[in-house]
């Protein structure tokens, strides 16, 4: 028998339920599922759907197919019966039971929600509560959201799922309303913000507190139709000065349909001549291809055919056509100028005086800009340097002098681990060169470029705390006259106060082994500033001291001798010590004089400087203090919390003295309740000694 002959019988018997509830009488009748279900459906009451999970042969069909049965229930109070029955909850998983609730008026749901019994009970997430709250009528979800303490504190709705709910609401009062309530974030406040009217969303703008993000900003902006977005644009020129917004940055993400129509009102709406190129450069290929240019000026012509990258919003620089055609383009230049060739150098330069507000970045450090008179400065440089390179130089020679030139232009950014200290500053290539700071990766990559442009190959690596360079297959001359090939260790950053004071330098050349030796501090501890085993381990050439000082002997950085010049500057240093080591307060005077006329700008290579002055100038026999700090500090005036070089002693001759560094470089002495009212300590400092 069939489910034909079993809808035959149900309709003939006045006690449907009986037979239901009798599996000897089902199982005589061969059902699938949907036709059991039709029968069900179409023969019992809500109540009597209910009842059948009294019966096993119902409790024993799969968890789908009793979902469903529940599902043909329509009548809230029983529903609210079966989500009571744990016997019967228990066998179904949770985004089940919210189906069943999904399915209920809104009284119920909001029962439900209230009930944190039941839904710590049967484990329903925020998520699945989100889809109960997103399932009730306008007014219902509205007074739900309107309950912070139940959302936040109760249901535990992450913010973003707040944001989804209170941007489906009908009313835009109850959408602004409840963006203050929840406090949302810029980034979630963008997509309810564009869900509002174009006035809403231009007061909101306005209002410049509730969006901290110009990229929100520029979002929203994109939101607008094109009528609106031209009039903000001639109306609110300043508030797009005041957060850096560019109408090219706008127009470029629109559809081709809104690309078009903003470009045939273009010479209607109030924007400059090179806002109005930008926009044309920045045009999607099918819009550019699209333009009827018949009448269009030369100046828009050329903007037009400017190849872009549209993912980055930027120009594609090309050599052979003329550099005049970028001329007002700055904004759209963000070149990437590390692998140029000599050529393209040459032209590059060029095209930075015909746009100097274009942005330069290398391969190392995408993100990081250098200006375009950054970058000028810094390549007349670099080619200074290779221009004074003897042609006969070995290869070893060349990186000699690279490495000892750059430690005499560049410090280590003396702001370094304070509150102020800037990572673009420190990182983009040329502006290290310029400023004269950076930091290990920053001035590991300004030396691989330069001995990448005297052919010299190297790898930047890092230990997770510091970055120096491997160089690759150099030749290396030993004192004995034998010639060794192979990788080795070059570390820029630790060479700097070496170079700058005319010092041996420790890390030129050196093995892996070495390295790692030099590592570990005075007390033992191994701080693992060149541990990377994977890509050093072949690094093993090394000069030994008689080596390096006649590979620095040779190209003139070292006397005859081979001893560097810093050698004098220590049996200066000891010889005013012993001249003076009666007259302490005389002592430390002189020894500030000799340090600055060894090293007339030693206030601002501070780095360096605090070496020198700890290890070599304070450290003379007749200079023994209680307490000798020689540190950083800041002008409590100076808003930009630039760096000051100071020294604190404590001494039983002389009590307490403080010295600080000034711009002409000399160092002058000031009470300590002078030097605690006009300097102040960088709070990462502080931090630090609490630490320590």
């Amino acid at each position: 028998m069939n489910a034909n002959d079993l809808r035959i019988l149900l309709e003939q018997t006045n006690d449907k339920f009986s037979i239901f509830a009798s599996h000897d009488i089902l199982s005589q009748y061969e059902l699938n599922e949907a036709e059991l279900l039709n029968l069900i459906r179409d023969f019992l009451n809500d109540e009597e759907k209910m009842r059948l999970f009294d019966y096993p042969h119902f409790m024993q069909l799969n968890g789908w197919l009793k979902s469903v049965i529940i599902a043909l229930v329509s009548d809230d109070n029983i529903l609210l019966q079966i989500l009571n029955n744990d016997n019967l909850m228990n066998i179904f998983a949770k985004y089940q039971i919210v189906d069943i609730i999904k399915k209920m008026n809104d009284s119920s749901k909001k029962q439900l929600l209230h009930n944190q019994e039941f839904i710590e009970k049967h484990q329903i997430d925020d998520y699945l509560l989100k889809g109960i709250i997103a399932s009730l009528s306008d007014e219902a979800r509205t007074e739900i959201l309107q309950d912070k303490d139940l959302i936040t504190n109760r249901l535990h709705l992450e913010v973003f799922q707040i944001a989804e709910l209170v941007k489906g609401l009908p009313s835009e009062e109850d959408k602004i309303t409840m963006m203050k309530e929840y406090k949302l974030e810029s980034y979630l406040k963008v997509d309810i913000i564009k869900s509002l009217n174009s006035n809403r969303r231009i007061d909101i703008l306005l209002k410049e507190d509730d969006l901290s993000s110009r990229y929100h900003m520029i979002e929203i902006l994109r939101s607008l139709n094109i009528e609106t977005l031209g009039n903000f644009l001639e109306q609110h020129r300043a508030f797009c000065s005041k957060h850096n917004i560019h109408p090219y940055q706008i127009i470029c993400a629109l559809d081709n349909e809104k690309q078009k129509d903003f470009v045939t009102k273009l010479d209607d709406i109030s924007l400059t001549l090179n806002e109005k190129r930008e926009i044309l450069a920045m045009l999607n290929p099918d819009v550019k291809q699209s333009i009827d240019t018949t009448n269009f000026p030369e100046e828009y012509k050329s903007a037009l055919s400017i190849q872009t990258d549209q993912y980055y919003g930027i120009v594609n620089i090309d050599f052979e056509r003329k550099l005049e055609d970028y001329r007002g383009l700055d904004n759209l230049m963000k070149i990437n100028a590390e692998e140029f060739t000599q050529e393209q150098r040459i032209k590059f330069m060029k095209l930075c005086d015909i746009c100097p507000d274009l942005r330069v970045n290398s391969t190392s450090f995408e993100g990081f800009y250098s200006t375009a008179s950054e970058y000028k400065e810094a390549e007349e440089w670099i080619t200074s340097i290779i221009s004074k390179l003897n042609p006969e130089y070995s290869k070893a020679q060349k990186m000699a002098v690279i490495d000892n030139e750059i430690g005499k232009k560049i410090s280590y950014s003396p702001d370094f681990d304070t509150e102020v200290f800037d990572d673009e500053d420190s990182r983009a290539l040329w502006k290290i060169i310029s400023s004269g700071y950076g930091v290990c990766n920053g001035i590991a990559n300004v030396e691989q470029y330069i001995l990448n442009r005297v052919g010299i190959e190297s790898e930047m690596v890092g230990s997770g705390t510091h970055s120096f360079l491997k160089i690759k297959d150099i030749e290396l001359p030993l004192a004995n006259g034998e010639i060794i090939q192979g990788n080795t260790i070059l570390d820029p950053t630790w060479n700097l106060t070496s170079h700058r004071f005319g010092a041996r330098p420790d890390n030129f050349c050196i093995s892996y082994e070495q390295a790692r030796m030099h590592d570990i501090d005075s007390e033992g501890k191994d701080h693992q500033c060149h541990k990377n085993d994977e890509k050093l381990q072949d690094a093993t050439l090394s000069l030994d001291d008689r080596s390096l000082r006649e590979l620095f002997k040779s190209v003139g950085l070292a006397d005859k001798d081979g001893q560097f010049p810093i050698k004098k500057f220590i049996e200066l240093s000891q010889a005013v010590d012993e001249f003076f080591a009666d007259q302490p307060e005389e002592n430390i005077q002189r020894q500030f004089l000799l340090l600055k006329k060894t090293c007339p700008e030693f206030a601002t290579c501070q780095n360096s400087s605090m070496k020198i002055l700890s290890n070599i100038v304070l450290s003379n026999e007749n200079l023994k203090f209680n307490k000798c700090i020689v540190n950083r500090v800041y002008d409590r005036t100076d808003k930009e919390k630039k760096p000051i070089l100071y020294v604190y002693i404590d001494s039983n001759e002389l009590g307490q003295k403080f010295y600080f560094a000034n711009i002409d470089g000399e160092f002058l002495e000031l009470s300590q309740e002078e030097f605690v009212k006009r300097f102040e300590c960088y709070d990462e400092d502080l931090k630090r000694d609490k630490r320590t």
